[in-house]
């Protein structure tokens, strides 16, 4: 593990605890914003394991999705959680008509969990 992807990942877990605490307090735009957060900053940590300085979030997107779900490194799904996190991000940026409701805040905080998990798994192992 890098310095940098360590970083990453602890800035994941902080922005992960404030989700949570956000989600209970029924602040659902906040629990989104930093479920996002957390998901951009853990596939940052990938990238920088294979040493590549990611930019903005379509950037991270791309390049995680290249590098990691289309050779099979990293489930396909976790890609697809973290378009939709940042689809969701956008929409409630955007768009004040969009409200996002309980049940979507919770399963993108819920997928964030799973995809730090892994992410961890990962970097761990690319270390080696």
């Amino acid at each position: 593990m890098t310095a940098r992807s360590d970083q990453l990942i602890e800035g994941a877990n902080k922005a992960l605890v404030s989700a949570q605490r956000e989600l209970e307090e029924r602040d659902l735009e906040g629990a989104s914003e930093r479920a996002c957060v957390a998901m951009l900053r853990l596939a940052k940590a990938c990238l920088d394991v294979d040493g590549v300085a990611a930019g903005p979030a379509t950037t991270v997107c791309s390049e995680y999705g290249q590098r990691f779900v289309q050779t099979g490194q990293m489930y396909s799904a976790y890609f697809r959680w973290l378009i939709d996190a940042t689809d969701l991000r956008k929409a409630s940026a955007t768009d004040f008509a969009a409200a996002i409701d309980y049940e979507a805040a919770a399963t993108v905080v819920e997928r964030a969990e799973i995809f730090r998990d892994a992410t961890v798994r990962f970097v761990a192992r690319s270390a080696r």
